[in-house]
């Protein structure tokens, strides 16, 4: 019988899918956003549930079947296939534990940096500032800058550092399930 931790990775599939195609068919901004963020929700538990599942001994190593995966070893396996992986995670950080992300305004320009980062000065400066491709620090002496996933979002997209880019949730979403489901169907196979 299949573990429930692979039932829930298909469920949270299905709600992420939901989720998108209930923002491309929101009448207003705002529900669109919200809807979208539900569905970062969804992408990211996908990704807890497997963990957890290595965590359990659920999931066999492909290259070695009489051993299993790890968490800190099928995060390694599993992180470079999905896409947005790093961003999906510090997304879901920060508006469930840091502060809630709030819609976009499209009445006036916004650039919001989700830290923490720390800017410590001595004999220099730290300097941190938001250009085109994301964050721009300058530290001079002893001065250092300590950030802690930093989010850096402008006008309700997110910079991801993969990418050197700004992305709209819609895509974000979009990509990751697509690939998901393949890895999904991976980790199923191995499973114990």
């Amino acid at each position: 019988m299949a573990s429930p931790r692979f039932q829930g990775m298909r469920e949270h599939l299905s709600r992420a899918r939901l989720f998108l195609e209930m923002t491309r068919a929101a009448p207003e901004a705002v529900t669109a956003h919200r809807l979208s963020l539900a569905a970062i929700y969804s992408c990211r538990a996908v990704v807890e549930l497997m963990l957890e599942a290595a965590e359990k001994q659920e999931i066999r190593d492909p290259g070695e079947p009489t051993l299993y995966w790890n968490r800190k070893d099928l995060e390694n396996h599993v992180s470079p296939k999905l896409p947005y992986y790093a961003l999906i995670e510090r997304i879901r950080i920060h508006d469930f534990h840091r502060f809630g992300i709030s819609p976009p305004n499209p009445k006036q320009q916004e650039v919001f940096i989700g830290g923490p980062v720390k800017l410590v000065a001595q004999r220099g400066a730290s300097v941190l500032s938001v250009g085109s491709g994301g964050l721009v620090t300058l530290v001079s002496g002893g001065s250092q800058i300590k950030e802690q996933r930093p989010l850096l979002n402008q006008d309700g997209q997110f910079f991801d550092e993969e990418s050197s880019s700004y992305v709209a949730l819609n895509q974000v979403i979009e990509k990751f399930i697509v690939t998901a489901e393949e890895v999904v169907s991976e980790i199923e196979a191995s499973a114990a």
